[in-house]
């Protein structure tokens, strides 16, 4: 397999293909600039910028008289001779204007056959459809631990030295932090590093978790995914045996050994079954039994009411996974935001089309370190191409536990709540709450705590019975929905128990 070309690579190709227009959107402008300077510099072609408050000028250089608005601007660089590369800051946005779009169409017939190009730059950008032929995008994408850790060793020398900080971190220490912060700009980065360093008042190991819950906050205000927690493993779920295995078994293609010996890491799951059985909690634990980050993707959030900008959402949010990697991307009832795409489409546009062919190019095609952990209570209404065989590598059918099965879920969450399990008949609760979910029998102990203190006793075996014979289960108030999704498993699922 050939290796993944990086962003200098990439920008070269598409300039040396003579891409007469150049397309840029990020918010990282002078992170770019840097990486087009050392492209121009490569090969050997003057770089020249513009912006509507300087005009235009070599790089670094003063500028050329009267060429601060658009159109003159561009009447100009016809008469900047040879190859180059013209930087246009901010520039979509006078692109509606009918002379500039016309002149800039003008630029792009000629510089098909040279190599020089313009490159429009903008945290963000639309183009109008004249152009938007002519230009190929360019993605920057977020900076990579390796180009992080210079800023790194950098931000702890400069505290180090004007602060008196002391710094204990060694070299695999920086480039842990490094790591720990991918999946933020390299200026959002640098920022939350200093703010953990002077918090802290030291560089230790600590700065270590330091960093991880600044980058979750972080993260969760940009409200593509959300960063969470590690905080259930398989130990804290009941059953599934047959998804435990298969978790462990896989676990070993993410060893260096397992992938020398020709397995190839696993690319996600989809478990499906009855509300309340542990779905959602089962997709967690993946990351707690790999030790994997975990990341949940709010897919019914990724609806916008502007045109292209949903789209744009959930491409940033597969590429801040991809950032994360190693991680778990946890999407939770799946079915919310890519139902309407089996469908024709004209309920929301073909919004919803266009996002799962987003997200199924992506399931395709990305690179391994990204598991990803979906769950559905309803898979009968995904669209047919999400289930195809490559999109998922299993999909995991949750039933309701049998006798077995709830005796353990009462043990597990009165062990939770401080409680001693040997004082309770767990044969006589399991036998008597045949029919619940997990998340049943939950709330059955949930709400025995109130009854028992409510009536001054302690919580017993008859406290809990009273609640259970006081509750009507998900299997009797909706059981022609539940035998339904039982009788679609049978043959399209594996049992996860």
């Amino acid at each position: 397999m050939m290796p993944k070309p990086n962003k200098h690579d990439e920008l070269r190709l598409l300039v040396n293909s003579r891409h007469p227009i150049i397309t840029v959107e990020t918010a990282e402008e002078e992170r770019f600039e840097l990486l087009l300077m050392e492209l121009a510099a490569e090969l050997a072609v003057p770089l020249y910028e513009w912006s509507v408050t300087k005009g235009l000028s070599k790089y670094h250089g003063a500028a050329i008289y009267n060429t601060e608005q658009p159109e003159q601007a561009l009447a100009n660089i016809p008469l900047i001779q040879g190859d180059a590369i013209f930087l246009l800051k901010d520039f979509a946005r006078y692109c509606d204007n009918d002379r500039i779009c016309r002149r800039l169409r003008d630029l792009a017939e000629k510089f098909r056959t040279v190599r020089r190009a313009i490159v429009i730059s903008a945290a963000s950008l639309e183009l109008p459809a004249e152009l938007t032929s002519e230009a190929a995008p360019f993605q920057l994408g977020l900076p990579t631990a390796e180009e992080l850790l210079p800023g790194v060793k950098r931000v702890l020398a400069e505290t180090n030295r004007e602060q008196h900080i002391p710094v204990s971190l060694d070299v695999a220490g920086m480039s842990q932090v490094a790591r720990n912060l991918c999946g933020l700009s390299e200026e959002e980065a640098i920022r939350t590093l200093r703010m953990c360093i002077l918090s802290r008042g030291k560089a230790d190991a600590g700065l270590l978790d330091d960093v991880l819950d600044a980058k979750r906050q972080a993260l969760k205000s940009d409200g593509l995914i959300e960063t969470v927690r590690r905080d259930a493993s398989f130990g804290d779920v009941a059953g599934l045996k047959r998804l435990r295995e298969w978790i462990a078994k896989r676990k070993s293609a993410l060893t260096p050994e397992g992938q020398r010996f020709g397995l190839v890491p696993p690319k996600g799951i989809l478990i499906t079954g009855v509300q309340g059985c542990g779905k959602s909690l089962a997709a967690r634990a993946v990351a707690g039994e790999w030790g994997f980050e975990l990341a949940r993707l709010d897919a019914g959030a990724l609806y916008d009411k502007f045109v292209g900008e949903s789209e744009k959402k959930l491409h940033k949010a597969l590429e801040l996974a991809q950032k994360l990697a190693p991680m778990v991307l946890w999407i939770d009832e799946i079915e919310k935001a890519f139902a309407s795409a089996g469908s024709s489409g004209d309920a929301d546009a073909g919004l919803s089309q266009r996002l799962l062919a987003t997200l199924l190019t992506w399931m395709q095609d990305r690179e391994s370190g990204v598991f990803l952990a979906a769950t559905s209570n309803n898979i009968t209404v995904l669209p047919p191409e999400m289930m195809r065989k490559g999109r998922f590598d299993e999909i995991f059918f949750v039933d309701l536990p049998d006798a077995e099965v709830r005796a353990a879920l009462f043990q597990l969450h009165l062990k939770k709540r401080g409680r001693d399990v040997t004082a309770f008949d767990l044969a006589r609760l399991a036998t008597g709450s045949a029919g619940f979910s997990g998340a049943e029998i939950e709330q059955v102990i949930v709400a025995g705590l109130y009854s028992a203190f409510a009536q001054k006793q302690q919580l017993t075996t008859d406290v809990l019975l009273s609640e259970i014979r006081a509750t009507q289960p998900l299997s009797v108030t909706r059981a022609e929905e539940v035998e339904s999704i039982r009788q679609w498993a049978k043959t399209r699922a594996a049992p996860a128990d």
